[in-house]
């Protein structure tokens, strides 16, 4: 694979290429909502933020000169913006089938609704999610109010 090839890769978020010294910089501009920080791993790669505004982020993302260094910034590049793009599309998929319920919900009467199922060809995995049947949740027992009142400015053991 050539060198336009690899930076087809990143798409339209490539800036610029270069060397600095002993480092390897790939600057890439990508909107100014996205996620980056947490993303990459730190003890190989650092950054830079040159630049940030409402249109998009220019971020300078640096390694050692080395064919393993750069393969893995490239990796780590490529990972960043695909977590990124999932989770606009998976954002805008949660609009969409939320303005489809919503939909469902005004055209069918009460008992339509309630014998509504949802089949999903993969299984998936929920998180636990306590009911409580619209009641508050009862308070912990590691916590309890004290048995007895005790007098002001007396200690409680």
């Amino acid at each position: 694979m050539g060198l336009f090839e690899d930076i087809l890769k990143f798409g339209d978020y490539f800036h610029s290429i270069r060397k600095h010294e002993d480092y390897f910089i790939v600057d890439i501009n990508i909107p100014a909502h996205w996620f980056y920080q947490d993303l990459y791993d730190k003890e190989k790669i650092a950054i830079k933020v040159n630049s940030g505004g409402a249109e998009g982020t220019l971020i300078s993302f640096y390694c050692r000169n080395t064919l393993e260094g750069v393969n893995f910034l490239e990796q780590e590049i490529l990972n960043i913006i695909k977590l990124n793009k999932d989770k606009e599309e998976k954002n805008h998929l949660l609009q969409e089938k939320t303005k489809e319920l919503e939909i469902l919900f005004q055209s069918k009467n009460l008992e339509e609704l309630k014998n509504i199922n949802f089949n999903v060809s993969t299984p998936i995995s929920l998180p636990n999610i306590e009911n409580t049947n619209g009641k508050p949740k009862q308070k912990s027992s590691a916590v309890r109010k004290p048995d007895k009142k005790q007098p002001e400015g007396s200690k409680q053991e």
